[in-house]
């Protein structure tokens, strides 16, 4: 989806704050972070990467959970918008 929206990020000054990503556990943010620079090379001075929460099982245990539990994620009106390809 990033690279969709590559446009975007080209556009968009350096010196407004960031856009971040929210990561589940599965994803590597180096490994993205350097195919993105293949792509574009300032990309990563635009946007950060930020791994989710990772509930413990003590934390699981208290919501009556156990196994997989989905993580709440937080979005922002920036983040959606750019993640939709609504500019």
């Amino acid at each position: 989806m990033l690279i969709q929206n590559i446009d975007y990020f080209k556009s968009k000054p350096v010196n407004i704050v960031k856009v971040t990503i929210l990561l589940d556990r599965g994803y590597h943010p180096e490994h993205l972070s350097e195919e993105l620079k293949k792509v574009y090379h300032q990309m990563m001075t635009k946007i950060r990467f930020e791994l989710s929460h990772k509930p413990s099982k003590q934390e699981k245990a208290a919501q009556g959970k156990s196994g997989f539990v989905p993580v709440a994620a937080r979005r922002g009106k920036r983040t959606v918008k750019c993640l939709d390809g609504e500019m």
